[in-house]
């Protein structure tokens, strides 16, 4: 055969070939863009623990180990319940300090300043740490942290080809700060999300569906798309795979609700966007920017014929026309709005209070109930119906679950109200250190807080409050500046900021698009953490500072060393040093006060204390 006849086609029938008579599965294929290699590893890690914990589980022994430990809510009921069953002692009460950094940067994403820290480890009223979570709540900070959080999850990005642009983007996030100020509830959000009609830059939950659409392929590929966002972002469960082909015997080993479902039958599902026209409009003479109008027909089906010279990355579709099922339970719609059904089946499904709870307490916890939060198996997680050998149950607390998600529906679907009950909670004032031998499986129990690396725009955030070196962010279409990384409205921004653009890239922060968000420590990201020009500035006591910063000001108050000591600790860590942290701060004393006060500052802000929020 001539090599230039030997096609990438040729290639991969002759690989997979191959890896099936050398017994390799297709599951180690590297080159599915819906699951690599990281997404694979990562839930094969929760089944291998989901495993871990149902054996545990039959050979645990019960014993009283929550005594003395208050039940504040459901929570604690609920989990202490489940640790004295099986025997797992949970951590100790974390401290006031470390409570108020944990509860300061899980509901505002924001530091406290020293003056705060100072007040509140000085307060001797018992019931100061529900008095925190209030304010915490009530804040301006948590407005900007769960902004930030749900364009996250929905990823409406000005550089998604020419179909959002910056308007559509704007209005979008404007539109999510409304939702979080105002916590709206969840549920009429989703259901606006789904049913979005109209001009993009009118509605802004147009810009969602605009999010998703699939330019050049055939529409079926918008709508497959759509289902899989809508099932995994609100139901809890990736359908991707069985879109595209059954998973290749991947699902075999991930997921037993999914290999029940066909291809078919995820065609129905789709069926739900088939009446939906995408209508461009020009925002200019020119065309350079395209918007969408979003308009429900009368008639319209999904079938599997498409244009044989464009048939999309999916391989053939086959069959139909066909009609709208939900996935689930089977229904159908009644009406010729097939959208707006859709809408309502999925934000009235319990499976979708139910997820929606399990994303919010894995945001928290670090793990979710169903870990990981976008991966449900449905067959996995009612233990009146438990999976056939040799699944494990994929639920760490059905009972808690099911509790969690009557208070959220009960409650209106509130995003503050979930919140407020689990940051009110015994379990979540457990301490990150465990006092005995830790066992993996004692994740599953919430036996202790999990530790978190700050994201990307949590550190830039924290270097920002612990130095003062506050300077304008400036977004096109923002009247004013913005000063945090968490009130920006997509990984794009700044745009004409290189330092902060650069120093956000380098810790993590990922694009949506091409690069993957990293929450995991590195080698390189210490390394950078370390040399990185903006860390250097904001901590250097010198006066190419835009403004005076922390170090400086600590420098020239009148105080003893002792103290300009503690107000550094105070304002990088969120306590006081230790005696051994004091001595060794005063024994490395040289020189002006600025420079050992900075180099202080900067060595604090590498520490893991730092770095984590534990």
């Amino acid at each position: 055969m001539n090599t230039r006849e030997f096609s990438w086609r040729t290639f991969a029938l002759w690989w997979l070939l191959v890896t099936a008579l050398n017994g390799q599965s297709i599951l180690d294929d590297p080159h599915c863009p819906s699951y690599p290699r990281t997404a694979r590893n990562q839930l094969e890690a929760a089944i291998d623990l989901d495993a871990s914990a149902e054996a545990y589980r039959k050979g645990a022994k019960p014993r009283a180990t929550t005594a003395g430990l208050a039940k504040r809510n459901l929570i604690d009921e609920l989990v202490f319940a489940r640790l004295e069953r099986d025997g797992v002692a949970p951590a100790p009460l974390t401290t006031d300090a470390e409570f108020l950094r944990r509860a300061s940067l899980d509901l505002a994403g924001r530091l406290p300043q020293p003056e705060q820290v100072e007040q509140f480890l000085a307060n001797t009223n018992p019931g100061k740490r529900s008095q925190l979570v209030d304010q915490l709540l009530a804040s301006a900070a948590y407005v900007d942290r769960w902004t930030h959080f749900y364009a996250d999850q929905f990823q409406v990005s000005s550089i998604y080809t020419q179909y959002i642009g910056l308007t559509g983007r704007n209005v979008f996030h404007r539109y999510l700060r409304d939702f979080v100020a105002r916590d709206r509830p969840y549920r009429d959000l989703v259901f606006e999300l789904i049913t979005a009609t109209g001009d993009t830059d009118r509605n802004p939950a147009g810009n969602f569906l605009a999010r998703y659409y699939a330019p050049g392929n055939p529409i079926q590929d918008t709508w497959d798309g759509l289902t899989d966002v809508v099932s995994t972002k609100f139901l809890g469960y990736k359908t991707e795979c069985v879109s595209c082909h059954r998973g290749r015997g991947y699902l075999d080993r991930i997921n037993v609700f999914l290999t029940r479902r066909s291809r078919e039958d995820f065609y129905r599902m789709s069926a739900f966007w088939s009446r939906l026209a995408w209508v461009n409009l020009f925002s200019d003479s020119v065309q350079s920017r395209v918007r969408f109008q979003f308009v429900d027909r009368e008639s319209g089906f999904y079938d599997g014929t498409v244009n044989p010279a464009n048939p999309g990355p999916r391989p053939a579709r086959v069959g139909g026309p066909y009609s709208p099922t939900y996935l689930t339970d089977g229904t159908e719609p009644t009406t010729v709005n097939w959208r707006r059904e859709f809408g309502e089946m999925v934000t009235s499904d319990r499976q979708f209070a139910r997820a929606s709870v399990n994303y919010l307490w894995a945001e928290i916890f670090r793990y979710g109930i169903v870990d990981p939060p976008n991966a449900w198996d449905l067959a996995r997680v009612d233990p009146a119906n438990p999976p056939p050998e040799p699944w494990a149950l994929q639920n760490s607390n059905p009972e808690l679950l099911e509790k969690l998600t009557d208070y959220f529906i009960a409650n209106r679907y509130s995003i503050r109200s979930l919140l407020r009950l689990i940051a009110d909670s015994t379990t979540y004032q457990f301490s990150s250190r465990y006092a005995g031998q830790w066992r993996p499986e004692y994740s599953r129990y919430f036996a202790r807080y999990s530790p978190k690396r700050l994201s990307a725009e949590e550190l830039y955030d924290a270097q920002i409050v612990v130095t003062q070196g506050e300077s304008p962010l400036y977004v096109q279409g923002f009247p004013e500046p913005l000063y945090f990384a968490q009130q920006l409205p997509d990984p794009t921004e700044p745009l004409n900021d290189w330092r902060v653009l650069d120093w956000l890239n380098n810790l993590g922060r990922g694009d949506w698009f091409l690069r993957q968000e990293q929450r995991e420590p590195s080698v390189l990201m210490s390394l950078f953490s370390l040399n990185a020009f903006q860390t250097v500035l904001l901590t250097h006591p010198s006066d190419f500072n835009v403004s005076v910063n922390r170090v400086l000001r600590t420098a020239s108050e009148n105080t003893t060393d002792e103290q300009a000591i503690r107000r550094i600790f105070l304002s990088t860590l969120t306590r006081p040093p230790s005696a051994d942290e004091l001595q060794i701060a005063l024994a490395s004393r040289r020189g002006p006060r600025a420079d050992w006060l900075s180099d202080l500052q900067w060595a604090l802000m590498q520490k893991q204390d730092f770095v984590f929020n534990y």
